[in-house]
């Protein structure tokens, strides 16, 4: 079960647009910060959540100069 948080409709409308930046969403832990993200990846039709702390070996992915399209 999924409680509604005011950061919901932040993150529904930087979905929304056009153009934007990528996401970083900073906060105290335990509040529903990944909770909240997953939630707002469901609005999508393709979702990946990439976790370095229990996969630190998805780092040595980024650490090249990769192109978004990529």
């Amino acid at each position: 079960m999924y409680h509604e948080r005011n950061i919901d409709k932040y993150l529904l409308e930087w979905s929304k647009r056009e153009t934007h930046k990528p996401l970083l969403l900073r906060g105290a832990r335990q509040v529903g910060k990944s909770t909240a993200i997953r939630h707002l990846g469901e609005q999508f039709e393709s979702y990946i959540e990439i976790n370095f702390e229990r996969n630190p070996e998805y780092e040595a992915l980024f650490k090249s100069n990769l192109m978004p399209k990529e």
